[in-house]
This record gives C-alpha cells, sequence and structure tokens, in this order.
C-alpha cells in the first residue's frame, strides 16, 4: 500500500511540474514578463513574514533576485528549476532570470521553493547577470561578507558579494548529494 501511494505521489507530482512548464510555455513574453513580476512581489512578501531582516537588506543592496523553483529528487539524480527575475537598485534595471540545478548523490523527495538573493556589489552583478556565478556551498545560520562586516542573519553565502535566503513552500525532499546550479538570464524575455 505505501509502495503504490509513494509511486502515485511522485507521479502526480511530475505531472504537476509538467503541467507548470507547458502552461508558462505557451504564454506570450508579455505575459511571462507580468507572472514574474507578480511572482517577485509574492515572493517578497513570503520573504519579509519569515525572515524580517531580509527587508533591510533589500532596501540596502546594490541589487537582488527572487527566483520560485522547484525540484524532484529521485535515487542518484535530482533535478530543479526556477524562474524570476532580478533588480539592481541603483539603476532600477530588472533583468529576467531562469535557474537550473541538478544534484548527483542520495536523493528522495520534492519540494517548491522561493530564494532571495542579495547582490552587494557591482562586480557581484555583473557577474551574476552574466551567468558566470559559482555558487559555493557554505551553509551558514548567519552570513557575513567578512569585508565590510556586513551580516544577514538566516543566510547562506553562496559567492563572493551575494547571500541567499531559501524559504520552502511545499513538499519535502532528502539530499545528500553534490550541487551545481546556474542563473541564466531569459533571453526571450529581456
Amino acid at each position: 500500500m505505501k509502495k503504490n501511494f509513494s509511486r502515485l505521489f511522485f507521479l502526480t507530482l511530475i505531472c504537476c511540474f509538467a503541467t507548470s512548464a507547458v502552461t508558462f510555455a505557451k504564454s506570450t513574453p508579455d505575459q511571462q514578463r507580468a507572472e514574474l513580476n507578480e511572482m517577485r512581489g509574492k515572493v517578497l512578501e513570503r520573504m519579509y513574514a519569515k525572515y524580517p531582516e531580509s527587508r533591510s537588506a533589500v532596501q540596502n543592496a546594490y541589487a537582488y533576485c527572487t527566483i520560485s523553483a522547484s525540484g524532484v529528487k529521485l535515487g542518484f539524480w535530482g533535478d530543479d528549476h526556477g524562474r524570476g527575475m532580478v533588480v539592481n537598485n541603483y539603476t532600477g534595471q530588472k533583468i529576467y532570470m531562469k535557474m537550473k540545478e541538478v544534484s548527483v548523490g542520495l536523493n528522495f523527495g520534492a519540494k517548491e521553493y522561493d530564494l532571495l538573493f542579495i547582490i552587494q556589489n557591482q562586480t557581484a552583478w555583473e557577474r551574476f547577470i552574466s551567468g558566470n556565478i559559482k555558487f559555493g556551498t557554505e551553509v551558514s545560520a548567519q552570513a557575513s561578507d567578512g569585508v565590510t562586516g556586513d551580516t544577514f542573519a538566516n543566510a547562506t553565502i553562496v559567492a563572493n558579494g551575494v547571500w541567499v535566503y531559501q524559504l520552502d513552500k511545499k513538499g519535502l525532499a532528502v539530499e545528500l548529494s553534490f550541487k551545481g546550479a546556474r542563473i541564466t538570464p531569459y533571453k526571450t524575455l529581456n
């Protein structure tokens, strides 16, 4: 009985993810931009509610990026994908982004989650929007850059000058794996 429930659960999740991907793909570029703009507001609301300190981090950052993502982990393989927007607080520039993450190791489960990246300077901004940023694996309850003394409680350092807050929305995933993530601009939306 449990085995059948698990199979049904994962088939349902896979169908939901496939349906959302197809729905997004059928939208016009203007509809996709509007959806990502709305999604940005919702991600910020949820982050501010869970991590109140993230509000001042966003306001004082050089730039920030919101990503809404989902992932499925089965056996030795995991696949996550997301989409969102990066906003430069100094220039007002907005760039639509997509995320792809692959993990190899012990993986099981599925989840939906939000990411809020805090980008501290122009160098980190340029690396972030070019897709040339490498994401590290350091995890901590409090992250500090060690240079300017900036600290973001509940954030994780992912690269030099870039922190991330993560908020799980739905699902459960157990992972003991190596990950590789890449965030790149949406060519068709920018």
